[in-house]
């Protein structure tokens, strides 16, 4: 498929942080999805309800009994490669240092070639490359 990620980026750009619809994960996921055209969230996606802390709760869960992030994003989208050697439309897994990511100072992001973009709490932040720590071709 041939997906274009700058306009991926563009239409999200201004969005705000938002569980279920625009964090880290989904938007990692709903670029796979437009790639690819496969869902790695497809058994997991829940629409945003009064519910919501109770799927969070369910998602973490799953993180945990695949044993920390890495191995559950592994498990969807394959092999990981260290953080460094991702490229241009890539599925990064960044280090965050607490600015994003409200669970864990991790946040799942897309590399853009030179950084790392991820959603922030207003709208997507880019952090540097060097940030990565794992790296899934997509």
């Amino acid at each position: 498929m041939k997906a274009d990620l700058d306009a991926f980026i563009a239409a999200r750009r201004g969005e705000a942080f938002e569980y279920f619809r625009h964090d880290c994960v989904h938007i990692a996921a709903d670029w796979v999805l437009e790639k690819t055209g496969q869902d790695p969230l497809a058994d997991l996606r829940v629409e945003s309800s009064p519910l919501g802390r109770k799927h969070l709760l369910a998602s973490l869960r799953i993180v945990r009994r695949a044993g920390g992030f890495i191995q559950a994003a592994t498990q969807r989208l394959g092999p990981f490669l260290p953080g460094l050697m991702a490229q241009r439309g890539d599925v990064v897994l960044a280090l965050s240092g607490g600015k994003i990511g409200r669970v864990s100072g991790y946040s799942f992001g897309i590399c853009t070639g030179s950084h790392i973009v991820c959603p922030g709490n207003e709208h997507l932040e880019f952090l540097p490359l060097t940030q990565g720590v794992a790296a899934w071709r997509v």
